[in-house]
């Protein structure tokens, strides 16, 4: 299968307008990349990056890939159509030239569907030329003649419009690619028809000598089919003038090769010989691995049939050399594709994921708009009857705020006459031990005058009234305190957990606001002791450094 000639149609849609003549790679990639830089609109960018992808596409075609995708990014982001469009086909091209033909095709027919959209009869034109060329490197020639069919009709329909005599350059693409779907359909007559249609417009088009001389070595080939070998060999010379004139040394490394062929096919192994072994000198300079492998293969095929095996062996390696290279590079350009491709299939399913998110969000939205537009219609409806019942919710509200109020007053009351009682008790314990005490020092101070049979039995009084004291006192006072006090020692444990019951009862008493001097009566402590205590206790829920009274913190609690 011969290569599709589809170069022109591709390189028309930003860089030949953008960026005629690209001289050397790095000049013209550090101008792109300066203007990318200094550039503020994203047409420009999307332009700049569709070049920048045109350039990396003759030797580097990941990257170019990258620089499509990052240009249909911005396309996205500028909200402007025509120019997605157009970041679409550049990703399409950048594919088609990678062999990601799936990934290809569906660029272009997102890029002709806004087209069409559009009403944009130029970009269809455009698509459909790439999607004729898309499927002639599919071998599907029949749905190749359609596309191909249908964008020389648009484009010569344009070129009517604007009152233009000779057919626009991609004309000339199309021309050629209908002939290779014909000559691939064995319809000879019809290739060569459209190959010489392609001729006469690119003679009268500039800049044209390239896709002249590959019409003209098309045309020689189907000749040769043909069975005109005088018609087949003109064409194929020409070809060969052309690209001499181009200085195209790969060009001519093709032509020589071909009319070697053609020699070999008229059993002029001479002629053969000579026109293949000046390709293979022309090959080896540039380096095209290709013409080299298919040069060598009929080297040795005529050194074998004229039985000089020395020749026939070296160029049997040599083709079987450029052959195991053509079959590793295009191992590796597999590679390479099925990377993209793999690389590309888990960007679709993560777009797809993001596109679920907006679809549900969205829906969300939307569901919240209508559920607000129920609402609102609803309290439009229920408005009068919410007017009525607001001044008798707001007299309810007031009676409920004067009933709180009492109650809290109540409360307050309650609270406070149980703090009364509470103190009373205490007051009256702190009565009683004082009472007791001095009962027990009396017993204690007169002892001696008590009869030795009674001294043991009063001693005994002593040590009861003592553990009466002691014990029966806290033990009330606890659980009367707990029941007006019930959440008091709770907050205490969430302040300091760590804190002893000595410490709890000396808080207890601190909230009912007591002297050092009562809680000694009713603890049987020293005022130092309790003083003490209150120091420590202080250090204990963190007051050392505050202003804060301690009566003044527990009472807060």
């Amino acid at each position: 299968m011969r290569f599709f000639f589809i170069r022109i149609s591709f390189s028309l849609l930003f860089a030949i307008g953008l960026f005629p003549g690209f001289g050397q790679h790095t000049e013209v990639l550090d101008s792109l990349f300066f203007k990318l830089e200094t550039a503020r609109e994203d047409s420009s960018r999307v332009s700049i990056l569709t070049g920048i992808s045109h350039v990396y596409s003759s030797f580097d075609l990941p990257l170019s890939l990258q620089y499509a995708e990052e240009a249909l990014k911005f396309a996205q982001n500028a909200k402007n159509r025509s120019l997605l469009a157009h970041a679409h086909m550049s990703v399409g091209n950048t594919c088609f030239m990678q062999g990601l033909l799936e990934m290809s095709a569906k660029h272009y027919h997102e890029a002709l569907r806004i087209f069409e959209d559009l009403h944009n009869t130029g970009g269809i034109a455009q698509v459909k030329t790439n999607l004729g060329g898309l499927h002639l490197q599919l071998y599907k020639f029949e749905e190749a003649k359609v596309f191909l069919n249908e964008a020389l009709q648009l484009f010569l329909a344009i070129a009517r419009e604007k009152g233009d005599t000779i057919p626009p350059y991609p004309v000339v693409s199309i021309y050629n690619n209908l002939g290779i779907a014909f000559e691939n359909l064995e319809d000879y007559n019809k290739a060569i028809e459209f190959y010489s249609r392609g001729i006469s417009l690119a003679k009268r088009l500039p800049s044209q000598e390239k896709n002249l001389a590959m019409l003209h070595n098309n045309i020689g080939s189907t000749y040769m089919k043909r069975g005109q070998p005088t018609e087949a060999l003109e064409n194929m010379k020409e070809a060969l003038r052309i690209r001499t004139e181009l200085f195209d040394k790969t060009g001519e490394a093709a032509s020589y090769r071909m009319i070697g062929i053609f020699y070999f096919s008229q059993d002029n192994y001479t002629k053969a010989l000579e026109n293949f072994k000046l390709g293979f000198d022309l090959a080896n300079e540039v380096g095209s691995t290709p013409i080299l492998s298919g040069i060598t293969e009929k080297l040795f095929e005529i050194y074998h049939l004229t039985n000089q095996t020395d020749s026939a062996l070296k160029y049997h390696l040599l083709f079987k050399e450029y052959a195991d290279k053509l079959k590793n590079e295009e191992t590796l350009r597999e590679l390479t594709r099925l990377e993209i491709v793999s690389q590309y299939q888990e960007k679709e399913k993560i777009q797809a994921m993001e596109q679920r998110r907006r679809t549900l969000r969205h829906l969300l939205i939307s569901s919240t708009l209508v559920l607000s537009v129920i609402i609102l219609g609803l309290l439009y409806f229920l408005s009068q009857s919410r007017l009525r019942r607001v001044n008798l919710m707001n007299k309810n509200i007031q009676l409920a705020s004067e009933n709180a109020e009492l109650e809290r007053e109540g409360l307050t009351r309650e609270l406070e006459l149980k703090n009364k009682e509470l103190t009373t008790s205490v007051i009256y314990q702190i009565r009683k031990n004082e009472l007791i005490s001095s009962i027990a020092e009396k017993l204690m101070a007169n002892t001696q005058n008590f009869r030795k049979e009674n001294q043991i039995l009063i001693n005994e009084i002593i040590k009861d009234l003592e553990n009466t004291q002691r014990d029966n006192i806290w033990q009330e006072f606890e659980s009367r305190f707990h029941q007006v006090h019930n959440q008091f020692y709770d907050r205490l444990n969430e302040i300091n957990p760590e804190l002893s019951p000595n410490e709890r009862r000396l808080c207890a008493f601190l909230r009912l606001n007591m002297s050092t001097k009562e809680i000694s009566a009713i603890t049987g402590q020293s005022l130092r002791s309790i003083d003490v205590a209150r120091t420590r206790l202080r250090k204990k829920i963190n007051l050392t450094n505050s202003d804060q009274g301690l009566i003044e913190y527990l009472s807060g609690i």
